[in-house]
């Protein structure tokens, strides 16, 4: 066997399951497989020892096809090299990987893999990373700095950006802030996404870094949110994408934090791409939803050395660029060319990409359960 599947649908699927059913080309359209792209390796991976690591891999909307390409090519030009694909959803394997970790730390379950910015953060905390070398991985060099991390306990290679979503049909001058969620024009027109629903506290990040904090000072922002909710500003919590979707296509919402890609895919499902969504990216930047390229610790020397060479290959700018294609993912790798529908929106401008907002989620994720217990006392309880 070559695949393992654990499959649970989660909002990551979802949002990719949305970019690539709203833009679906022919896959000769989005550029060479990557066998015809990924140049032939200096020199056999491991030494040309024999060597066989578990790569972990996204499910759904796409997110297998360059995998199983890159797995295809690197063991044809390394043969010596077998590569397993588990496929999954971080939620789920993280903790597998921690229960792994403790049964045997020198037998992880993974060994490098894809991995969004809440296990990139979890992983940092538990000392599950192992530190990623540039000279074994030199196209860490194309990825924007603000992508890579501390140490290079992991390489950002891609995003979601999360912005402001609004009616443009019944919203004639566009929100330029998050400050405008509380803006008077959209009193009880504003939608906010809760915490229970996986994103976080994106919109309260958002609006504390547009106001000179971050996510050590982040006070203000819960006291701007929790006197907006006491004077009625906010529609209602939402927990779906239909949810969010049909509100705002129906004009009873204006206003909602989200991830700015749902603003393409929802229009795109209407006749002549002619929807009534769009997305602001506020002044203050867009959040980055990051998403890294790590390889575990407890790994041997060898699939230490073939797993920096399988993320060196998908760090190349064809490889990167044609996953981001399929996936409607935003790089974080600079010069990646993208198809032109992808060119044309705002969101993946290189110069959105360097400005948007990093927050510091160690911070946050140390601080969830007060937030939450914050959250819900200050702006559910208000409203």
């Amino acid at each position: 066997m070559t695949k393992r599947r654990h499959h649970r649908i989660t909002r990551r699927e979802l949002l990719h399951q949305g970019g690539v059913a709203g833009a679906t080309l022919g896959l000769g359209a989005l550029g060479a497989a990557v066998a015809d792209l990924a140049p032939a390796a200096a020199a056999p991976a491991a030494g040309g020892r024999k060597v066989a690591l578990t790569e972990f891999i996204w499910i759904g909307g796409g997110q297998g096809i360059v995998p199983r390409e890159v797995k295809a090519s690197f063991e044809k030009t390394n043969p010596n090299v077998q590569i397993e694909l588990y496929e999954g959803t971080n939620a789920i394997t993280y903790p597998k990987m921690v229960a792994q970790r403790q049964v045997d730390p020198n037998k992880p379950l993974i060994n490098f893999g894809f991995f969004n910015v809440d296990a990139q953060t979890k992983g940092e905390l538990d000392g599950m990373w192992l530190n990623l070398d540039p000279q074994k991985i030199p196209n860490m060099a194309g990825v924007y700095p603000s992508y890579h991390r501390p140490g290079n306990t992991g390489i950002g290679w891609g995003l979601s950006g999360y912005g402001l979503l609004y009616n443009k049909k019944l919203v004639k001058e566009p929100p330029v802030s998050w400050n405008d969620l509380f803006a008077p024009r959209f009193k009880g027109k504003v939608m906010l996404f809760d915490y229970g629903s996986g994103g976080g506290f994106n919109d309260v990040l958002g609006v504390a870094y547009a106001n000179g904090g971050d996510a050590k000072r982040i006070d203000a922002a819960f006291e701007k949110f929790s006197k907006a909710a006491q004077d009625g500003q906010f529609l209602a919590l939402f927990t779906t994408n239909e949810q969010v979707k049909d509100s705002l296509a129906r004009g009873e919402a204006l206003v909602a934090g989200y991830f700015t890609s749902f603003a393409i895919t929802w229009n795109q499902e209407s006749p002549n791409g002619d929807g009534p969504f769009a997305y602001a990216i506020p002044k203050e930047g867009m959040v980055a939803y990051t998403y890294y390229f790590n390889i575990i610790k407890g790994s041997t020397p060898d699939q230490i050395d073939a797993a920096s060479a399988v993320i060196n290959t998908y760090l190349s700018k064809p490889t990167i660029g044609r996953y981001c294609n399929l996936t409607a993912t935003i790089p974080a790798v600079s010069g990646v060319s993208l198809k032109p529908e992808l060119q044309r929106e705002p969101v993946f401008q290189p110069s959105a990409v360097k400005a948007a907002i990093l927050p510091d989620w160690t911070t946050a994720n140390r601080q969830n359960a007060a937030w939450r217990q914050r959250w819900d006392r200050d702006v559910k309880g208000k409203m």
